[in-house]
């Protein structure tokens, strides 16, 4: 029998009402993740959950790759791929996505915060679209921004051109250019940037049983 509470309801009664109770700076950080029955009764049986890597979107396997890395690089444990979490959401979006996910399980988790690896969720489309992460400088106006951005993704565009690579995928740029753009994708992993009601999203190499505080199985209908 798990050590934490499971129960069974409908997708816009399965989040408790009021603050969700968020805090980036805890040492257990609160920590969402919507997991399919499947993966639920793994975590039972096991007493763990791993990622399966092959279920990563093929589009965007450069993106996913650099993110490994970084887990790698940054995080004291290892594995192959990564559990997505979300670190920082609102209450109505957490709601939406119980009824995205009829039929999966809700799990409400505390993790120490030296397992996770944060990142800024609309922030890493950067990533994910392959275009450097341009963070906005303190005081600086909303054309300034802009302008200053497009100048960045033209410069990129120029170099890729000039490489003979536009259109071709991230893995076939020069390395200067994959190297430039990577260390520009660095900023979104640093909570210190974050706005205060920014969305966040966390990964981390393994969930485990007594990592879960409330598991939710999601009425299919």
């Amino acid at each position: 029998m798990p050590k934490f509470p499971v129960a069974r309801s409908r997708a816009d009664r399965a989040v408790p009402a009021g603050r969700v109770g968020y805090d980036l700076t805890a040492s257990r950080l609160l920590l969402h993740t919507f997991q399919t029955e499947d993966a639920f009764e793994e975590l039972l049986s096991t007493g763990q959950l791993l990622p399966d890597p092959d279920l990563a979107e093929p589009l965007f396997a450069d993106a996913y790759a650099w993110m490994f890395r970084e887990m790698d690089r940054r995080l004291p444990t290892s594995g192959e791929g990564a559990l997505w979490f979300w670190a920082r959401t609102t209450r109505e979006y957490l709601v939406d996505s119980c009824r995205r996910n009829r039929g999966d399980v809700l799990l409400t988790c505390r993790i120490p915060r030296e397992r996770v690896l944060l990142s800024h969720q609309w922030d890493w489309h950067c990533a994910l679209s392959g275009i450097p992460h341009v963070l906005e400088l303190p005081g600086e106006s909303d054309d300034d921004y802009e302008a200053r951005r497009d100048r960045i993704w033209d410069e990129v565009e120029d170099r890729k051109g000039a490489a003979g690579v536009l259109g071709k995928g991230f893995r076939d740029w020069p390395e200067d250019v994959r190297r430039d753009l990577e260390r520009s994708w660095e900023q979104f992993l640093d909570p210190s940037t974050y706005g205060r009601w920014d969305t966040v999203q966390a990964t981390a190499h393994v969930l485990y049983a007594e990592d879960v505080v409330s598991a939710v199985r999601l009425n299919p209908r």
